[in-house]
């Protein structure tokens, strides 16, 4: 129950994914009442939470007898990737006290001078002014070429709902599936396909589909063997690349799709023009094509001068290693916008684990700040500094069954990688991540 006497604190939270739904759920939650009265905006397009580490997935049609499958489930629907934000909030605004509300639009402006964000909503296009006192950016990116691994750039949950629809009965009607990109959410989707639809290779078979009904799952990487971007060891590439081949998918390494265009023959199907290490060019049709490469950081709303325009930056936001924004100490950033490290759900669940504490001890600085209390000698609460960890931790499934990986040196062998992802991509733990009960690993959020 709020306080009387505390102070009035509006944070404004950017993004409604894995970390913009914890923190708002952390501030209502954990914020002592008597430190300060917090009210909650959070701003995203999406009003159901997006499980999207799950989405690969969901590119396949949903198998009806998925709840009895104990090595797991091919085939996501729309009710194992969305959790609804509206019930998971309305506790907060329990009797009236209208702590939280939910803007369901995007961001096009932020001013940090006049600590003001401009929102366009989804429904109708208005322009909306929201005063903040504080702002946490969590943002996230888009897929470049607009695929449902994200929130599409160009909606919100229903459109996303939609874009995966139509990719489901594409693939249930195809004869070839084409997967381009050779990292991790291109490895995943080629494992779903391949598990269900592989056709029958030297090394092995997918049982999941009777024959008539295989498919030729094509996965294009830029590289000899996938994983080659996060540094995973040779030995776990090969892994993924002999597993792949076992669920009967022909990969095509060393070469990239540098364009696509409708069959002159037929208008649904998609011919793309792949281009080897070498420059040499050939052509294949596909009657499905999913690239799962390539993504743009969410900051196109923010000011130049906030951004890390260097090469290794991509144009994220400058912030210090307590996650404050460079020149701003009411602005916390967080996720794949984070300029101090690469994009990944660890990397996320570690920023949330320094972001929490550090914006309790903020609350607590700012609220004595109003009351006078550094003129009083009462002393600041210090803020945690984030480690950032260069120790690579990679789990790749290649479908329901397994998969591989690694931490640092270690390989994980498949079951471990069955146990702890594959059967469930995480899904079993979603509705309690809605909720604001848990994290990715810490479960007493």
């Amino acid at each position: 129950m709020a306080s009387s006497t505390a102070p009035n604190h509006t944070v404004v939270v950017l993004g409604a994914g894995f970390a913009g739904v914890p923190m708002a759920h952390h501030l209502l939650k954990r914020t002592p009442a008597n430190v300060a009265n917090v009210r909650v905006i959070l701003v995203a397009p999406n009003d159901a939470m997006f499980f999207n580490t799950a989405s690969p997935r969901g590119f396949l049609p949903v198998d009806a007898d998925s709840s009895t499958n104990a090595k797991g489930t091919p085939g996501y629907g729309d009710d194992r990737l969305f959790y609804d934000l509206a019930p998971a909030f309305a506790k907060y605004n329990a009797g009236g006290a209208k702590r939280f509300e939910q803007l369901v639009g995007r961001a096009t402006s932020l001013d940090p001078d006049n600590q003001t964000v401009e929102v366009k909503l989804l429904a109708g296009g208005e322009v909306q002014t929201v005063h903040y006192d504080t702002v946490i950016i969590a943002t996230g990116s888009d897929m470049t070429d607009g695929s449902p691994f994200k929130i599409v750039s160009h909606g919100g949950t229903a459109e996303t709902k939609a874009a995966l629809a139509a990719y489901r009965a594409q693939v249930k009607m195809a004869s070839t599936v084409v997967v381009a990109g050779g990292g991790l959410t291109g490895v995943e989707v080629a494992g779903e396909l391949g598990s269900v639809y592989g056709s029958k290779v030297v090394g092995g078979s997918a049982p999941a589909a009777p024959k008539s009904e295989k498919k030729d799952i094509v996965f294009i990487i830029n590289e000899p063997l996938p994983l080659g971007v996060y540094g995973a060891k040779d030995s776990v590439r090969q892994t993924v690349a002999d597993r792949l081949d076992a669920l009967g998918v022909r990969t095509i390494t060393n070469t990239t799709v540098t364009a696509t265009s409708p069959s002159p023959s037929n208008p649904k199907k998609t011919v793309l023009t792949l281009t080897d290490k070498a420059g040499k060019t050939s052509t294949l049709e596909t009657d499905v094509y999913i690239p799962a490469f390539g993504s743009t950081n969410n900051t196109g709303f923010i000011p130049e001068k906030m951004l890390d325009t260097s090469t290794k930056g991509r144009r994220r936001v400058r912030a210090r290693k307590t996650l404050q924004a460079e020149g701003y100490d009411n602005i916390f950033v967080i996720g794949d916008v984070l300029n101090l490290i690469g994009p990944s759900l660890k990397n996320v669940t570690e920023q949330l684990e320094v972001l929490a504490p550090n914006m309790q001890a903020y609350l607590k600085n700012w609220a004595a700040s109003q009351s006078g209390g550094a003129k009083n000698g009462v002393a600041a609460a210090p803020l945690k500094d984030y480690g950032v960890s260069d120790t690579i931790v990679l789990a790749a499934s290649t479908g329901p069954a397994g998969g591989t990986g690694q931490m640092g040196s270690m390989k994980f062998p498949s079951f471990l990688i069955w146990f702890f992802k594959a059967r469930y991509l995480g899904t079993d733990k979603a509705q309690e991540y809605a909720n604001g009960n848990r994290t990715a690993q810490n479960s007493k959020w």
